[in-house]
């Protein structure tokens, strides 16, 4: 009987005893669950500051653009059933600008215009030769322009035969030929051929040696000047051996008037393995700034006259395929013009 008792003393316990183990085996775990966070939150934590802080500094950087920004919010009022008229889209201004004055763009001329051009050319290439007289396009025409005869009413034969030319062309050519006597472009021509006779007289040696070349384009004559040997390897440093010419030069048109452009040209190999200068943009544009500001401090050149451009290899004389050709298009040119301050 008693052991009947016992039994079911321990069945009457038996469910309070696990109910038991199951309410400590539960606190266990809250315990465990107030322990705090993983630790990897943390990392994850100073990870999103640090992102947030780094878009904070860049949104601090950035530059609106105030016409885009109206642009595309009128673009959405439009959208949206309000009529806006939308702004008128302006290209930002250049940052920066290595030339002093903007680039005059050629502009194609028409077909028949540049064939009876070159015509005209070809029949007075005698004449164009030997600088009596200077051939140019002015609003659709074909100008001629001559020298100022003397002023007593008698032309040359000279001048005849020139005009009897020009009048057996004019029968050639579609275009209408125009002769100017005394025009300032032919006033100019002769400044140019003066100042080419000069630089000619004052280069003699180096022309003769293949270091320089002098001709006349025009109303401007061209100084050509073959890098090699001028500067260092991948710099814009003068070597001194370079000096002499460049005094030369300066000493000669610091005399006259004229716009002067300093132009350098590269090849077409990208420069490389140079902190200095990114590409043939920086180091062209370098080359020429260096002797710009040598004929300004030796040369004696005015600095209001002087224009520099950096062309990197949009020009050159000859093709890059091949080593001279590369050394030819290596190179700086001082253009002369005969207008300008």
């Amino acid at each position: 009987m008693s052991d009947h008792l016992k039994k079911i003393d321990m069945q009457d316990h038996a469910p309070a005893s696990l109910f038991g183990d199951l309410s400590m085996q539960i606190a266990e775990d809250d315990v465990v669950h107030r322990r705090g966070s993983p630790p990897w939150i943390i990392t994850f934590a100073d990870m999103i500051t640090l992102l947030l802080a780094f878009f904070v500094l860049m949104l601090s950087f950035s530059d609106m653009n105030a016409t885009r920004f109206k642009d595309v919010s009128g673009s959405l009022q439009e959208s949206l059933g309000k009529q806006q008229a939308l702004p008128i889209v302006e290209a930002p201004a250049a940052e920066t600008q290595l030339a002093g004055v903007p680039e005059v763009v050629a502009v194609p001329l028409p077909e028949q215009l540049a064939k009876d051009l070159g015509t005209l050319q070809k029949s007075l290439s005698a004449d164009l030769v030997g600088q009596k007289l200077n051939v140019r396009v002015d609003n659709g025409n074909l100008i001629v322009d001559l020298p100022k005869h003397s002023g007593n009413g008698v032309l040359s034969q000279e001048m005849l035969d020139l005009y009897a030319k020009i009048a057996e062309i004019q029968s050639q050519v579609e275009s209408t030929v125009e002769v100017r006597e005394g025009s300032d472009s032919a006033a100019k021509i002769n400044d140019a051929v003066q100042r080419l006779d000069q630089l000619k007289a004052a280069l003699s040696k180096e022309i003769a040696n293949g270091d320089a070349q002098v001709e006349r384009d025009g109303e401007r004559v061209v100084v050509r000047m073959l890098v090699q040997g001028s500067f260092y390897s991948g710099s814009a440093v003068l070597s001194p051996d370079y000096f002499p010419l460049l005094t030369k030069i300066g000493n000669t048109i610091a005399k006259g008037g004229g716009r002067i452009t300093i132009e350098g040209h590269t090849d077409s190999i990208p420069v490389s393995g140079n902190d200095r200068y990114r590409s043939n943009w920086d180091l062209s544009g370098a080359r020429a700034a260096s002797v710009a500001d040598f004929l300004i401090e030796r040369g004696g050149v005015p600095r209001e006259r002087m224009v520099v451009r950096g062309m990197a290899d949009i020009k050159p004389l000859a093709p890059n395929d091949t080593r001279e050709g590369r050394a030819k298009n290596r190179r700086i040119e001082v253009l002369i013009d005969a207008y300008g301050p």
